[in-house]
């Protein structure tokens, strides 16, 4: 299946959930109004509302889980990049450290050289 067909379809499949959804909501709405009118109703109700908290209780939870998750991908995302000011700094001290090596050595060869006959 190529990539268009499998974008369309899955457009298609989030539509048809966007439209149960609203669907859902004007049964819930109806059957509000209709419990008030039939008294056999109101348990039906309250299972419906029982699994729509229970339902909002697992999105909150969902919604929890992954702000955590956010924040630990911010702390690791903030240590990299310590990690790589540090390793820049250390990369500038050792390129300071070769300069000051290669300058005493040039003294080395200076001072070799002077003092042969």
């Amino acid at each position: 299946m190529n990539l268009a067909l499998r974008d369309h379809k899955i457009f298609q499949l989030k539509s048809e959930v966007e439209n149960r959804k609203r669907m859902l909501c004007a049964k819930r709405q109806q059957l509000k109004s209709t419990a008030r009118e039939n008294v056999l109703l109101n348990d039906v109700l309250a299972d419906y509302e029982k699994y729509n908290n229970h339902i909002i209780s697992q999105k909150n939870k969902q919604i929890a889980y992954f702000q955590t998750l956010n924040q630990y991908i911010d702390n690791i995302t903030n240590d990299l990049q310590m990690t790589d000011t540090k390793l820049k700094e250390s990369k500038y001290e050792q390129r300071e450290i070769l300069k000051e090596i290669s300058f005493l050595k040039k003294e080395i060869d200076d001072l070799v050289k002077t003092t042969e006959p």
